[in-house]
């Protein structure tokens, strides 16, 4: 039998199985469907734009990201009243690579700080649901010349930032992770990386940038270990897909399939995660993109 043939049967033995997935369980949405926004619309069209567009899409959750030097309040409460008012939570989204170096908890703790202000002077209709970050320090180049060092500060970090945020606030903490990290050992523990931060978050979002669900380097696949150890632990993972060019390949984006392809790709994989109890739904890398996407 030829490469060819055997490609071809692959091809479509993934195909029948996708289909047979579909046709068992249906089409029903995922627990979460959320989704970056890295801006707040300040005109009142642009917020209505926006918010309509989620809506369309399923959206439950929100993740916006706050400007901690701004002392104009009204934009964000605005925001998140209509948010509320059609069905969709908000969290507070912040984060910067160095935030996962001991030197810069200062800049935590302000983020953390402009959220309690903000939450104190809001209302409970305008208040945010949770805090987000996205911390990468991964991307630093101090992580190339010592790793083990950067994951040390990573992990002290994120046991201050849940710590600060959880004094005085009763809001969830979720973080942004890469779909690798459980293949890193956590510092002074026999866990590994993944399994530690899924303890310590309430939920966690799982930089899973894939554009097909079946196959070894596919949606399924590389999230399935952190899913797993979601379930082991009992906290949720949610799946993140990106709409955005990217130069890590073209199997990571979305951005010239389309939306009928993240749909579809979604499907399949929700019909396949949704029996471990640690899968979380899905978070669509961003929103601006996302909208792009879906009007090409």
């Amino acid at each position: 039998m030829t490469r060819l043939r055997i490609i071809i049967i692959v091809m479509l033995s993934c195909v029948l199985i996708a289909t047979v997935l579909i046709l068992k369980w249906g089409f029903e949405d995922p627990p979460v469907k959320a989704t970056w926004v890295w801006s707040v619309p300040t005109a009142s069209n642009d917020r209505n734009e926006m918010l309509g567009f989620a809506q369309e899409q399923g959206v439950t959750v929100i993740y916006l990201q706050v400007n901690r030097k701004s002392t104009d309040l009204e934009p964000y409460r605005e925001f998140i009243e209509e948010a509320h008012r059609q069905g969709m939570e908000v969290e507070a989204l912040g984060g910067d690579p160095r935030w996962g170096l001991s030197g810069y908890q200062q800049d935590i703790q302000s983020f953390v700080g402009w959220i309690e202000d903000y939450q104190r002077s809001a209302g409970e209709q305008a208040a945010f649901d949770g805090i987000h970050v996205d911390i990468e320090p991964y991307l630093l180049e101090d992580w190339k010349k010592d790793q083990e060092h950067v994951v040390r500060q990573w992990t002290d970090n994120m046991e201050y930032l849940v710590q600060e945020a959880k004094r005085n606030t009763s809001l969830r903490i979720s973080a942004d992770l890469p779909f690798w990290i459980h293949k890193i050992s956590a510092p002074n523990s026999d866990t590994n990386l993944g399994a530690w931060m899924i303890e310590r978050f309430d939920s966690i979002v799982l930089m899973n940038y894939r554009n097909f669900a079946v196959g070894s380097n596919g949606i399924i696949a590389t999230a399935l270990p952190m899913v797993q150890e979601g379930t082991r632990i009992g906290k949720p993972v949610i799946i993140g897909l990106e709409t955005a060019p990217t130069n890590e390949g073209e199997h990571t984006t979305f951005f010239k399939e389309g939306t009928s392809s993240l749909n579809w790709q979604m499907r399949l994989s929700h019909n396949f995660l949704r029996r471990y109890s640690g899968y979380g739904g899905f978070s669509i890398h961003d929103y601006e993109r996302w909208r792009e996407t879906a009007n090409s």
